[in-house]
């Protein structure tokens, strides 16, 4: 009996939930699904954030180099162009983590500003692919004042809803 409570107070690894595949829905043609060497054929853009970090009383900066997708290209192959152009207008993206956390996007955002070019879905992370904690696919938009909202790791779908 002591031995049973014993185990049960040990600590139980939990497994570690990863999409392979991401899902883009909300196209006119229906839902598309790609793999990691499929995503990563449409085109690799490479980013660089600065971190600041601080140990022991240090600061020092560090530059880490993402490569992936930009979303509003994921969007372009995925066919965004054949929704309605006054509806795509007005539509909100939402990227879906495999936990359930969200982000959101305007089109605007995505294809009509600066920040367009800064939302990424990333596959590799200085060279490298992402850590087991970002998954296989991951998404930050770079040039948000605070990154941190936004950052969605896992991601497992990205759906597009016309208001």
């Amino acid at each position: 009996m002591l031995l049973a409570l014993a185990l049960l107070a040990l600590p139980m690894s939990v497994p570690v939930v990863m999409a392979q595949n991401l899902t883009v829905n909300g196209m006119a043609g229906g839902s598309k699904i790609y793999s990691l060497p499929e995503l990563e054929a449409l085109g690799l853009t490479e980013a660089t954030e600065g971190r600041e970090v601080s140990t022991g009383g240090r600061t020092q900066r560090l530059d880490v180099r993402y490569s992936g997708v930009l979303l509003a290209r994921l969007l372009g192959d995925a066919g965004i162009e054949a929704i309605d152009r006054y509806k795509v207008r007005a539509s909100t993206v939402i990227v879906t983590a495999v936990d359930g956390y969200r982000a959101s996007f305007s089109w605007g955002e995505l294809f009509n500003s600066p920040a367009g070019a800064s939302i990424l879905v990333i596959t590799r992370e200085n060279g490298e692919r992402l850590p087991s904690r970002e998954g296989v696919f991951s998404l930050r938009s770079l040039s948000d004042q605070r990154p941190g909202p936004r950052h969605v790791r896992q991601v497992s779908e990205i759906n597009v809803l016309l208001n």
